[in-house]
């Protein structure tokens, strides 16, 4: 007994030393340096598991629907359903891949070009509806708004350098700030293209020994974890493999219907830039709370320089499709797992996103409610177990169900 505590002791010691040495260290650029090395150096990996992660659950279905009855008459066939699923798998995703690029890209395409030729004309019109919108509000209201010149200037800058500016202008540009720029995004693209692949590969590695390499973890868990650590080990990544699989494909789903639903109504009544517009919003719409806003705003912005009445009604249409998405699809497509109330959704989000960007206002949501979780148990066995000492009278009527609610 007291050489266990004596270990205990010791292996405390030991973490506090590690973390204060981590405290003390936080500052320095060599720490955060080896940390962006490691993180690199495995950011195919995270890549790869990533992708085996969401196309397991189409490789489940394949596996164990599609072809679960393979071997079942000659069982010497059954070896080749593992495979097959995994062929069937990866086609259908570069199917759909392929599919999406050769219906969006061209008319992406085609949109961006008739955007970059038709900016000076979209400037030359909101400059005219802010200038009559000003003089609207100084009549009605008897104000004094005046517009600085330099804006329009500088909206005449920027209109100019889209659509393409003279040739020595743009060679200057290029001699001055775009060179340095194309060497970075030369060297971004080779380095995200190695990672993708590389990611790929590793992907059809993780999907094909998943069931192993769970074992191998959970033997490794059992090996070097005391009893309690590796349950509790377990409990979390259940836990996370659940509310994540099903928050993730869930929101990917919902922002393809969402996207299709955009461009539907968009299509069908006539508005510019239908299909920008329906990818942008449907993209955004990945992100909880925010992701609609971040997807109308600027889609919002750019009819507004075609045309300020089609700008009002996207506005409309916009909060017509989320209250549908909100109250009909959502609930549908994602359910009622998520268990935490819109402050909480709020909270998670604001922290993922300024901790993590993009990926974390995403991802913030299903880590938080995995931590949620974990605390709400800790909480209510705490309390079930103080209820059942002789200071019960102390704890009031506070039951499970409330605590954390």
């Amino acid at each position: 007994m007291k050489n266990k505590r004596l270990k205990r002791g010791f292996s405390y010691i030991a973490f506090a030393a590690l973390m204060t040495l981590i405290i003390i260290n936080l500052n320095n650029d060599n720490l955060w340096s080896f940390v962006g090395t490691v993180f690199s150096v495995f950011t195919p990996f995270i890549y790869g598991f990533l992708i085996a992660y969401i196309l397991k659950f189409p490789f489940n279905f394949f596996e164990k629907k599609t072809f679960a009855k393979i071997g079942t008459k000659r069982p010497k066939l059954a070896v080749i359903r593992h495979p097959l699923a995994i062929l069937t798998t990866y086609a259908a995703a570069v199917a759909v891949i392929v599919i999406l690029m050769l219906i969006i890209v061209p008319q992406m395409v085609d949109s961006f070009e008739k955007l970059s030729t038709s900016i000076p004309e979209y400037v030359k019109s909101f400059e005219k509806a802010l200038s009559d919108s000003v003089d609207w509000v100084n009549s009605k209201f008897g104000l004094g708004v005046n517009i600085d010149e330099n804006t329009y200037g500088t909206l005449n800058k920027i209109a100019k350098y889209i659509s393409g500016g003279s040739l020595t202008d743009l060679l200057k540009d290029f001699a001055t700030n775009l060179f340095p720029f194309a060497l970075s995004t030369v060297k971004n693209f080779y380095t995200g293209a190695y990672n993708w692949i590389i990611g790929i590969v590793a992907s059809v590695y993780f999907l094909s020994s998943k069931d192993k390499l769970c074992k191998q973890m959970r033997k490794l868990t059992n090996a070097y974890l005391p009893k309690k650590w590796a349950n509790k080990a377990f409990e979390v990544t259940e836990l996370s493999n659940k509310v994540c699989g099903n928050f993730i494909i869930g929101r990917v789903v919902d922002a393809l219907i969402i996207g299709v639903l955009c461009y539907l109504v968009l299509v069908i009544f006539r508005f510019d830039y239908a299909v920008l517009i329906a990818v942008v919003v449907g993209v955004t719409n990945i992100i909880p709370f925010f992701g609609p806003f971040l997807g109308a705003i600027p889609s919002a912005f750019l009819l507004l320089m075609v045309d300020p009445k089609e700008s009002f009604w996207f506005i409309i249409i916009i909060i017509i499709i989320q209250q549908i998405d909100g109250n009909i699809i959502g609930p549908k497509v994602i359910g009622d797992r998520i268990g935490i109330s819109g402050f909480w959704v709020l909270f998670s989000i604001i922290i993922g996103g300024g901790l993590f960007g993009i990926a974390g206002m995403i991802l913030g949501v299903p880590a938080f409610v995995i931590v949620y979780n974990l605390l709400s148990k800790n909480v209510n066995k705490r309390l079930k177990t103080k209820s059942n000492t002789p200071e019960k009278e102390k704890i009031g009527k506070t039951t499970d169900e409330t605590i954390l609610k």
